[in-house]
């Protein structure tokens, strides 16, 4: 570094400012010290910094001074001239009068003392000021130095406005808090969509500096979006895209420049300088970020309490205003507290903020107020149920009272309007088709579910077979185009479907009107007639083929929801006779309990229905697969959705396999955590003795494997199972 003089202001910060000096970064305050330190190399600019980091520089070895003047010994300051003198001197110089006192013995010896260069006046009789050459004629009191002063100006100018260095990077800077994200890799979360990118950063920066750029930019919109929450922005950590600390690394030491120096085409020991995008994160410890979202849950507990609290004073309000105007309320029959409230109801409900706030606040107001007649029990106009026709039980009432004045409001034009242009036209291409959806009435076959001992014990039970007594009758709609199947598999295509039994059944599948199912039917791949095609084609089995496959796959469900049965018995049996309970809990899951449908009339097609897994499920649960046909446990990492669950099925086929001896378990687990579907039994090969049973998934050598490659987990480690704990 090159420690210089300022010649354009003083030394000190007319702003406050940060100190340029990365391993510093404090704050200089108005008024304060403020020194510019240039660089050695041309081109750079330099730094202001604090006047402890000024006399840091100045204190190295490796600092150059550029003396401003020289500094006189201790026997030539003595005969230095008196500073007074010497401004009256050029004071009546610049004047152009006679400065009439004579000088002090002192002055004689100016000539010799290396100082700044003043023309002394013809009253001294001292030699001319025209004698020294380096006097600036027509400027008297001032030298040739002087004369610099411009150019000098405009050099320093130059270097401390220069360009920003070639070497730059672009900085993408996130928030997010600690936590683990569906992806393998995810260590945070986004939160707020706060995200924003930065240009032109000096690719020589070091971490401090990135650091300070990444709060910068991001500690404001943190602070915006939980306005109210004290954030503790000290605990705050930037991390790089590899979740790396920069806090971390040394100073001094560019962060970015290595990742940016590609081999030159020049030669292999040349490096050249390409621009790229690195990605920063501002991450909210785990710990803080729980603390906002209670804080958060607390705040809107608090604000929708206030908020029925208001509607419930309103209503109270508006009430009393309706018995003071109407004098017909004053004489109603205490007997019936509702002839008032029938009678003043405003038919077009202009009276109340709306139906929702209506019964919301009737509803609070039935607990906490049971004088209030008026508020337990709501119209059953304003809460939409209505037992009768309106024509035939409707009685002669008097006249309505008009609403109260100030709550009616007209639509806004402009909203209507835009809803005007928007609505009053139909998109017939984006609009439902509703001419591909197939309507049939069908005759249904519930698949029952048996306990395995019945199985066992009697032969009739041994495989299922529909039964005309047990079935019924009712109409399915299937969305058959292939654009909107839900999936295709190996062997079944998935469409959906709504189903409406006549009568509807008491529970399960089909107990409401319209209800969501998957409508599942077989189907194999015809050969290609052209090489290389991509087109999806797909072709139905004849109808005795067809009817043998569902039927094969209606057999697979019905044993597969009889040994999921007897595992549940068998772990309720074991935990109820243990000495003590065991310290994890039991997920409930279930098979489907499907049903096999026959289009009515011509026998003409054969359908498999099942619930939608993701219909009604909580938080939107996806389609997950647990345990894959060949695999011995979990198909999914720790860290994903189910992981809990698929621990727990490769648990259950632990107590099929021993319990049954190695014969059969139920593998191909899927579906939700609360509904399984589609699962496959895999049997030993003295069960099979080459014929096939259940189906083509049905692989031998995973049942022979099992032992020696299941993954034995802390269900099957209890004692209370009583499981041989496999290697």
């Amino acid at each position: 570094m090159e420690l210089v003089s300022q010649f354009t202001e003083d030394a000190i910060a007319k702003e406050d400012r940060v100190c340029g000096r990365p391993a510093c970064r404090g704050t200089i305050l108005k008024g304060a010290p403020c020194y510019y330190v240039a660089t050695i190399v041309p081109g750079q600019p330099g730094r202001f910094v604090c006047e402890a980091c000024y006399l840091r520089y100045s204190q190295k070895l490796s600092t150059s001074v550029r003396p401003s003047s020289v500094h006189p010994s201790s026997a030539q300051s003595q005969l230095l001239p008196d500073p007074h003198i010497i401004r009256q001197t050029v004071n009546a110089a610049q004047r152009k009068l006679p400065f009439l006192s004579q000088p002090s013995s002192s002055t004689a010896h100016i000539g010799r003392i290396s100082g700044p260069d003043i023309a002394v006046p013809l009253s001294w009789q001292q030699s001319p000021a025209s004698s020294n050459p380096n006097m600036v004629s027509g400027a008297a009191g001032y030298s040739v130095h002087h004369a610099q002063y411009g150019l000098e100006r405009e050099r320093w100018a130059k270097l401390a406005y220069a360009p920003p260095p070639a070497e730059t990077i672009t900085l993408e800077i996130s928030a997010v808090y600690e936590g683990n994200s569906r992806k393998k890799s995810g260590r945070g979360i986004n939160f707020g969509n706060i995200c924003e990118g930065k240009k032109d950063i000096d690719a020589r920066l070091d971490a401090p500096g990135l650091i300070q750029i990444a709060l910068d930019t991001i500690l404001p919109k943190i602070l915006t979006f939980g306005r109210g929450f004290l954030w503790r922005t000290e605990e705050f950590v930037v991390r790089d895209a590899t979740w790396v600390d920069l806090s971390g690394h040394l100073p001094a030491i560019p962060y970015f420049l290595a990742q940016c120096l590609v081999q030159s085409r020049r030669g292999p020991k040349t490096t050249t300088f390409k621009t790229r995008q690195f990605l920063l994160m501002v991450v909210v410890p785990a710990v803080q970020w729980c603390e906002y979202e209670a804080w958060l849950e607390k705040t809107e507990e608090e604000i929708s309490q206030n908020t029925l609290r208001e509607q419930l004073q309103r209503h109270r309000s508006i009430n009393t205003v309706t018995e003071e105007r109407d004098p017909r309320t004053s004489g109603t029959d205490s007997e019936d507290p509702w002839a008032a409230q029938q009678e003043d109801e405003d038919p077009f409900g202009l009276d109340f903020e709306g139906p929702d706030a209506l019964s919301t606040v009737g509803r609070n107001s039935a607990v906490t107020d049971s004088s209030a007649h008026n508020l337990t029990r709501p119209s059953a106009k304003r809460a939409h149920v209505r037992g009768e026709s309106d024509s035939t039980n409707s009685t002669v009432s008097p006249p309505r009272k008009k609403p109260v004045p100030g709550v009616f409001h007209l639509p806004d034009r402009n909203d209507l309007k835009e809803a005007l242009k928007s609505g009053g036209s139909v998109d017939a291409v984006r609009a439902p088709k509703v001419y591909d959806f197939r309507n049939e009435d069908i005759q249904f076959h519930p698949i029952p579910v048996r306990p395995l001992a019945d199985i066992l014990k009697t032969p009739q039970y041994r495989s299922f077979k529909p039964n005309i007594s047990n079935s019924s009758i009712g109409q399915l709609t299937i969305d058959v185009p292939i654009r909107s199947m839900i999936g295709i598999g190996a062997f079944k295509t998935a469409h959906p479907g709504w189903l409406t039994l006549s009568p509807l059944s008491s529970s399960g599948l089909g107990s409401r009107a319209q209800q969501d199912v998957v409508v599942k039917r077989p189907f194999h791949r015809p050969p290609p007639h052209t090489t290389g095609s991509s087109v999806l084609k797909i072709s139905r089995y004849a109808l005795p083929d067809e009817h043998e496959k569902l039927l094969n796959e209606c057999n697979l469900l019905y044993w597969a929801k009889s040994l999921l049965n007897f595992t549940y018995e068998y772990i309720d049996h074991c935990i109820d006779a243990a000495p003590t309970p065991p310290s994890f809990s039991i997920p409930g899951t279930s098979e489907q309990a499907p049903m096999a449908d026959i289009k009515a009339g011509m026998f003409s097609a054969v359908y498999l229905l099942e619930e939608r897994v993701t219909s009604g499920t909580p938080n939107d649960q996806t389609f997950t697969k647990f345990i894959h046909n060949k695999d011995y446990g979990p198909s999914l990492d720790e860290d994903e959705y189910g992981y809990d669950v698929a621990v727990f099925l490769s648990f259950t086929q632990h107590i099929q396999y021993e319990k049954t001896e190695g014969l059969a378990f139920i593998s191909d687990y899927q579906g939700s955590t609360e509904l399984l579907t589609d699962p496959q039994i895999l049997t030993h090969r003295s069960v099979n003795e080459g014929i096939d049973l259940f189906g083509d998934g049905n692989i031998a050598s995973v049942v022979d494997d099992f032992k020696a490659r299941h993954l034995c987990n802390h269900y099957c480690k209890w004692p209370g199972f009583g499981l041989e704990v496999y290697a």
